[in-house]
């Protein structure tokens, strides 16, 4: 069992409920989803650097695992690993299986960053992550219209931390709140992050969400991408 890694580093979580944490990034070559807002290189490459000695693709589990421990240690100088993409469930049982491998064996928390696009793993890997990242897309209506298929999958997570963190551009922007905010309170789910494509929302819009969300109880928090903010990876 192999796959290909696009590139491996260490830095701040930029998004998301754990903004800031210190964690070592895993980024998994491919995605079949072609996002127009996306900024991330998925291609399949050669090789991948890590802390400026490089490494061929594609590798196996043990051998991923070995170069995480070479340069970064046992986990106990940052929060998590945070596996992504791409998307990484794409190469699930990969995932799964370098998951258990560092939940087993090292300090540091396990954290998944996904579309949110596939959802039949999320039950077997309720007790693998610690954490899972879980985007709602909104670029074309039939991702969208995901929306309950995806809700419907997190009733059966127990253990995990999740949230969701919808990517929410100007285009249409009232439409997918009202959309969004009647799911997720038919679904029961009590919060939200809101993250603005390209670090863009007026006065209007963001007084609108606050006002639909929280009217259906949903703690919504609006939090940008910080790591481009910072320029940092």
């Amino acid at each position: 069992m192999q796959a290909n890694i696009s590139e491996i580093f260490y830095s701040a979580q930029g998004e998301g409920k754990y903004i800031g944490v210190a964690q070592v990034f895993i980024r998994l070559s491919g995605c079949p989803y072609d996002c127009p807002y996306c900024d991330t290189d998925t291609d399949e490459k050669d090789y991948f650097i890590v802390n400026n000695n490089k490494y061929l693709n594609p590798v196996s589990v043990d051998e991923l695992y070995n170069i995480l421990i070479k340069e970064f240690g046992d986990g106990s100088t940052f929060h998590s690993y945070s596996i992504t993409g791409g998307e990484p469930l794409m190469n699930y049982e990969f995932v799964k299986a370098l998951a258990n491998k560092l939940r087993e064996n090292t300090k540091a928390k396990v954290f998944l960053e996904t579309s949110g696009l596939i959802t039949k793993y999320f039950k077997e890997l309720d007790d693998v992550f610690h954490i899972m990242s879980i985007d709602i897309k909104t670029h074309s209506e039939k991702v969208l219209n995901h929306l309950p298929s995806l809700l419907e999958s997190l009733c059966d997570l127990k253990n995990t931390d999740y949230y969701l963190k919808l990517l929410l551009p100007v285009e249409n922007a009232k439409k997918i709140i009202d959309y969004t905010a009647e799911e997720l309170h038919n679904y029961n789910i009590k919060s939200i992050i809101i993250q603005p494509v390209d670090s863009k929302i007026t006065k209007d819009i963001l007084d609108y969400l606050y006002n639909k969300y929280y009217t259906n109880g949903i703690e919504a928090r609006l939090i940008p991408q910080t790591h481009k903010i910072l320029s940092i990876p």
